[in-house]
């Protein structure tokens, strides 16, 4: 679940909270971390069930958590068959997924801001969440 109130996001594993608190070291002591370099970014080897939908997650750190990606999973869409069109039918599942989750947009809070774009130049849908 994503609280609104502060910013985690709860796995729906129930044992991990991502949020702006967390820092590198503090990543890799969970079972989250599978091997590699974590600072700027960590793209998670595993994918998450986050309010009954499966994402890949890529976490941005400068000092702290900065940003979290949530790109939602999709085994049927691969680079040999990747279309815009495809792409933006899974922008409008993030879009609908976040009204249920977080309400009517806009997606501003004391912590910081959620938002669903599709990522012309990067060929990626995802939900950011950027922490101040």
């Amino acid at each position: 679940m994503i609280d609104s109130r502060t910013g985690s996001i709860l796995l729906d594993n129930g044992n991990i909270v991502l949020n702006s608190k967390i820092a590198p070291n503090e990543l890799m002591a969970t079972s989250l971390y599978k091997g590699g370099s974590v600072d700027p970014n960590y793209l998670l080897k595993d994918t998450q069930e986050i309010n009954g939908k499966i994402f890949l997650l890529t976490l941005f750190f400068k000092g702290k958590l900065k940003e979290i990606h949530l790109s939602e999973a999709d085994k049927e869409l691969s680079w040999e068959n990747w279309s815009e069109e495809k792409e933006m039918k899974k922008k409008e599942s993030h879009d609908k997924w976040l009204l249920s989750v977080l309400g009517q947009e806009p997606y501003q809070y004391t912590w910081g801001q959620v938002e669903s774009v599709f990522d012309k130049k990067g060929c990626v849908s995802s939900i950011i969440l950027r922490y101040l």
